[in-house]
């Protein structure tokens, strides 16, 4: 059944997930929440058994969102199943693991992790999973389409990659992130939310992003290339597509600097580590060379000056035992 999330707000976060519903249900009950929630589908197992599978939706005013697993099973969104659940809308899917196909009119595309397809949804497609799959996938209404681009679908699928050597750009890599990031429950700000992912995804589509989506793009830049002691405002406005000038006004108006985001960014990797299990084990100078310091001492001091603390006394503070509170006869 479907469940609201604790602290889902109005347009939040619902689960639906097959587990512990009669196996022999199990499909038509999937079918009937995807029609509902997302895109209507007919699926069916690889190997004749009970389906597992689970999604987590997200419906904004202008797009839904939602985070797919499950195991070995193909599905089809036939003519009849057009006809009976129209979408008026185009959907995007990111492949985050297993390998899949995607039969459409015009041929078959073979995913693989980190690449993501863009098609109309209310032509006929069929997918398959013969390793099962974890994705993304993102709903666009047609009105909002055309808002965004001046047209209204789509006449052939658009494939791009959107994580590692294969992102077709940091904009589809910003995308797929807020996406991950919303689903996960790391987002509270829904409109902002949308905004961005429509801007992003302006930018995929030739139509171009606003400042939002240049501010996500170049964030995505900066966390996936922590490690890089070369990393710039020159490296970055370029990854995105503007002026370095222009890049230090979209940070100014989100009350910060270039250098300033860089250093955030390796700081808050550098805290998250060191406050992790394994963090005692972590040896500082390794730390600092890994997210691009200049050195370990200049680590250190950010470090105190951010959060209070050196590395090493928030280390110390969060492994110590907590004292059991004394109790009064």
């Amino acid at each position: 059944m479907t469940q609201a999330t604790p602290g889902a707000r109005p347009h939040g976060l619902t689960r639906f997930s097959t587990a512990g519903l009669p196996g022999a249900q199990r499909i038509s009950l999937w079918e009937e929440h995807n029609a509902r929630a997302l895109v209507g589908l007919q699926a069916r197992t690889l190997t004749g058994g009970a389906l597992e599978a689970t999604e987590l939706n997200l419906i904004l005013p202008r797009l839904q969102f939602a985070q797919v697993s499950g195991n070995p099973h193909v599905v089809e969104r036939s003519a009849r199943q057009i006809a009976e659940h129209p979408a008026e809308a185009v959907v995007a899917y990111f492949a985050l693991e297993g390998e899949g196909f995607f039969y459409h009119r015009d041929g078959c595309e073979i995913l693989k992790p980190g690449q993501a397809i863009l098609y109309d949804a209310d032509q006929p497609f069929m997918r398959g999973f013969s390793h099962g799959l974890k994705e993304l996938a993102l709903k666009v209404p047609r009105r909002t389409l055309s808002e965004l681009t001046g047209r209204s679908g789509l006449n052939r699928p658009k494939v791009f990659g959107f994580r590692g050597p294969d992102a077709g750009s940091i904009h589809a890599e910003a995308l797929a992130s807020a996406l991950s990031g919303a689903l996960a429950g790391r987002t509270a700000d829904w409109d902002g939310l949308e905004t961005t992912a429509l801007e992003l995804l302006a930018e995929l589509l030739g139509g171009g992003a606003g400042q939002a989506g240049h501010l996500a793009a170049a964030q995505a830049f900066i966390t996936a290339r922590l490690a890089d002691p070369r990393l710039s405002a020159g490296r970055i406005a370029a990854a995105v597509g503007i002026s370095e000038r222009h890049l230090s006004r979209v940070f100014a108006e989100a009350g910060s600097s270039v250098p300033r985001a860089i250093l955030d960014a390796r700081l808050e990797a550098a805290r998250r580590q060191l406050l992790s299990p394994t963090g005692a084990r972590v040896p500082l100078g390794g730390l600092a060379a890994q997210l691009g310091f200049a050195s370990q001492a200049h680590f250190s001091r950010s470090y105190k000056e951010k959060f209070g603390l050196s590395p090493l006394q928030d280390r110390k503070s969060a492994a110590a035992p907590t004292s059991p509170s004394s109790s009064t006869t």
